[in-house]
């Protein structure tokens, strides 16, 4: 699943994610956003969820991407909905054969 950190900050930028997973936003400007620094964020991240802020968020996505293309979602919208610029930066292992 998507464990949520338990840190307010970092629960507040894994929700809006989760909310948003095309949202191009990058760990320094969630950190700015959340008043936390970067690194404290990634610290955090990667404490309380196991998995690096990247590899949450890339995570994330695909857990999403997953979801819209069993619920009949077309796949370049799915890519597209999901933050990848084409179906072909979608990563193979998601797109049905």
């Amino acid at each position: 699943g998507r464990q949520l950190p338990l840190d307010g900050r970092a629960a507040r930028v894994a929700r809006a994610i989760l909310a948003e997973p095309a949202n191009p936003r990058t760990l320094h400007d969630w950190a700015c956003e959340v008043g936390a620094c970067e690194r404290t964020l990634s610290r955090v991240f990667e404490r309380q969820t196991g998995l690096t802020f990247k590899k949450w968020q890339q995570r994330s996505r695909l857990l999403r991407a997953v979801e819209l293309l069993r619920q009949g979602m077309p796949v370049t919208e799915v890519a597209l909905t999901v933050g990848y610029e084409s179906v072909s930066a979608f990563p193979p292992r998601v797109t049905p054969t």
